[in-house]
């Protein structure tokens, strides 16, 4: 099965302050303090040691990441150099450490929120964010984008109007105050200072890791050969800049162990030399930062969860790419629920110590990818390559061993335990992946019986015939025929039972007619003839009581329109059925050869598919999945084409022979769907159409929404409409993301 990819939406612009917002917004505001007050004034010493050491790192990842732009990060890079576990602990650790760091910017914006609404809860205000952020990268990458330009764009100005004014204003930087915790150095010795120094670095340096960031992204960058260098570096050089001159300034204007020991340390400085207004609007600066973090944090562990799941490490749907917004949204939801159990600790520094150590075991292993890569793939196009090969990369790993030395001691317990964890999930994935295949092919088995109710002679036929043909493609499938007989409320529903049971009625003459057909198709079937208080309760009674029920399909004659709609017996089933449903508006049942699947986004769609080649493939014809895309908007053919190939990939499992791909173009998408369907000579192109509910299909007055009940009025050929059965909660929750409208 070909990889699913995800779309070039990230220029220049987009790509560098993803790197800077990304490791900036949530540092530069949470951890500066604490590391002031480990060493002192040296705190500008560490960020140019911090720079420095991650100097080497970054030109790795210029070369990687231009090189090989996939989603991934590291994890993708060691994953092309080797394979087996190894890979996998990196994509493990990167996955979990990218979490981690969007757990700590959601904290830190959380503690930036206090200072204007003291009384908030931190754990509860950063599970809100993290929340809004994840719907924001539901949306798209480039949409992701272009917040991330306008938030680090208002990040760089605060910071460095921070500086300015901390510099040239009464109450700002002053010498004394600088000096004011005994020197440059505030520890007794040279050795206590450097085991200081080093451990500070340890801290720090989770604010230099943005060419991760930027690599975990690359599949979305246009021109990696020279974008992606450009930014990598970049990040490194403006965050090394930044942050020396915001310790400078603060450290001029409040000693050191008072800024150890703030949540808000900046706030706190400006708030010296800017009066009553300084601290909200740095807090403000604050919370933009962080936010930073969080939206790029977040948007990069959905990418490394989506490659760990293109390669089989982690289960198949979270490489699902979202058909409308062509982003990994299982990924993006399973990240934001961890991200938001890490963030409940409110602890951060210690979730920047683990952040950090997970950050540079994947940069380790990627200074190594780069020497694997040159001897395993030495022709390969390299945009950029690393100077002073072998040395750089070596170096990059020396320095990582070096400053993990001085990690604190739980975050390193944590780290090597989250490595333990995923040795378990490595060793344990293909037999749990079996035990969960072989659990879901049994209740996929139990659930193969297709619900056929009948009431009408002249429906009943091509309701049969069409059940037949779909059990024939699924194997071992059933049909069980009902008819449902009202029955006043003065008469027990025993009593009408037994009079049903007992006597020859036009129900059983029917159900005898269906039957005979069906055994004609080669199809089993059962009858059954049941009384009830109105015949949608007998149904859904009918496919409640039988648990093996996965399909109910009934008929529809006439118009839909709004007054048939409403409290009709196929809308209350459509509404209330604990199974999937599919309608069929008859026009003409012959063969099915030809069937057409417009193709929108959804659990609806993806059923109308699966439900379209078991026909064509029962019928020994041909499927045609259909796309149709705004007429004024320009689009990428070539890219929204391997979305549509990519959606059947998922769904069939390959691209069948007999399928033919289709994209047009139309203002409106029913018009667009009825102009291929009347394509053909005699006024019919396809045989069958066959499509998946809209989002309003829960609205009293739509069968199955807007656009399927238009197309089922307005096609030359048969129509088949489906709803694919979801939990109450999980429609809900969906049709919340999407904005639709509630009735």
């Amino acid at each position: 099965m070909a990889k699913k990819q995800l779309v070039r939406t990230l220029g220049l612009a987009q790509i560098l302050m993803l790197g800077i917002g990304g490791t900036m917004g949530a540092g530069v505001f949470v951890l500066t303090g604490h590391a002031a007050g480990m060493v002192g004034p040296a705190v500008i010493l560490v960020f140019l040691l911090a720079a420095l050491q991650s100097l080497p790192n970054s030109l790795s990842y210029a070369e990687l990441a231009s090189s090989f732009p996939i989603a991934g990060g590291g994890y993708a890079y060691i994953s092309k150099a080797t394979t087996g576990l190894l890979p996998f602990s990196v994509g493990w650790v990167s996955w979990f450490s990218s979490m981690v760091y969007a757990a700590l910017s959601a904290v830190g914006a959380a503690y930036s929120l206090k200072i204007f609404l003291p009384f908030l809860p931190v754990p509860v205000t950063a599970v809100a964010l993290i929340v809004i952020f994840a719907f924001i990268s539901l949306r798209g990458s480039e949409e992701a984008g272009r917040t991330q330009v306008i938030l680090a764009g208002i990040l760089l100005t605060s910071l460095a109007a921070f500086v300015i004014l901390g510099l040239v204003l009464p109450g700002g930087f002053t010498w004394v105050e600088f000096y004011r915790d005994g020197g440059f150095f505030i520890h007794e010795g040279t050795l206590e200072n450097m085991v200081k120094v080093f451990q500070a670095i340890t801290l720090v340096n989770v604010l230099f890791v943005g060419y991760e960031v930027i690599a975990t992204t690359a599949e979305e960058a246009k021109n990696p050969g020279r974008n992606i260098p450009i930014a990598v570096v970049g990040t490194i050089f403006i965050c090394a800049a930044v942050y020396c001159a915001v310790a400078f300034v603060a450290l001029g204007v409040i000693s050191a162990k008072t800024l150890g020991v703030s949540s808000t340390p900046l706030s706190d400085a400006a708030s010296r030399f800017l009066g009553g207004w300084g601290a909200p609007a740095l807090g403000l600066a604050g919370i933009i930062a962080t936010l930073t973090s969080l939206n790029t944090a977040l948007l990069s562990s959905a990418r490394v969860a989506l490659a760990l799941s293109r390669d089989g490490y982690l289960p198949a749907f979270l490489s699902r790419v979202h058909p409308r917004f062509k982003t990994p949204l299982p990924a993006i939801l399973l990240s934001g629920v961890f991200i938001a159990l890490a963030a409940i600790s409110g602890d951060e520094v210690f979730l920047g110590y683990v952040s950090n150590f997970g950050y540079m075991f994947v940069v380790f292993f990627t200074n190594v990818s780069v020497i694997l890569l040159r001897r395993k793939l030495p022709d390969h196009e390299r945009p950029f390559r690393t100077p002073w090969y072998p040395v750089t990369p070596i170096l990059g790993c020396l320095g990582i061993i070096v400053v993990e030395v001085f990690t604190e001691l739980h975050a390193l317990v944590v780290g090597i335990g989250l490595i333990a964890v995923g040795l378990i999930v490595y060793q344990l994935r293909r037999p749990v992946g079996r035990v969960v295949e072989v659990t879901a092919q049994r209740v996929e088995a139990a659930r193969r019986e297709i619900l056929v109710p009948v009431a009408n002679p002249m429906t009943a036929e091509s309701l049969i015939k069409m059940a037949a043909i779909i059990g024939r493609a699924r194997e071992a499938s059933t049909l069980a025929a009902l008819s449902v007989v009202k029955m006043p409320g003065a008469t027990p529903l025993e009593l009408g039972q037994d009079i049903l049971d007992r006597r020859e009625n036009g129900r059983k003459v029917l159900l005898k007619q269906v039957a005979d057909y069906a055994h004609e198709q080669g199809v089993p079937v059962r009858t059954l003839l049941r009384a009830a208080r109105g015949v949608s309760s007998g149904i859904l009674g009918v496919a409640e009581a039988r648990g093996g029920v996965g399909l109910i399909l009934m008929g529809w004659r006439g118009q839909l329109s709004t007054q048939r709609v409403t409290g009709s017996v196929v809308k209350d089933v459509v509404h209330g059925a604990p199974c999937d449903v599919a309608v069929l508006r008859d026009r003409g049942l012959g063969n099915c050869k030809r069937v057409l699947v417009p193709i929108g986004g959804g659990p609806h769609t993806r059923l109308a598919l699966r439900l379209g080649w078991d026909i064509a493939r029962a019928e020994g014809g041909s499927l045609t999945p259909l796309r149709i895309l705004p007429a004024a908007d320009e689009v990428d053919m070539e890219t929204e084409m391997d979305v549509l190939r990519q959606l059947v990939e998922d769904v069939l499992g390959k691209v069948p022979e007999n399928l033919t791909f289709s994209l047009k173009r139309d203002d409106s998408i029913v018009g667009g769907i009825l102009a291929e369907s009347t394509q053909g000579e005699d006024g019919a192109c396809y045989d069958l159409i066959a499509i998946g509910a809209s989002e309003e299909w829960f609205l009293r007055n739509l069968l199955f929404g807007s656009i399927p009940d238009r197309v089922a009025d307005g096609a030359p050929c048969s129509v088949l409409m489906v709803r694919k059965y979801e939990p109450p909660a999980v429609s809900w929750l969906r049709r919340t993301i999407k904005g639709q409208p509630r009735e």
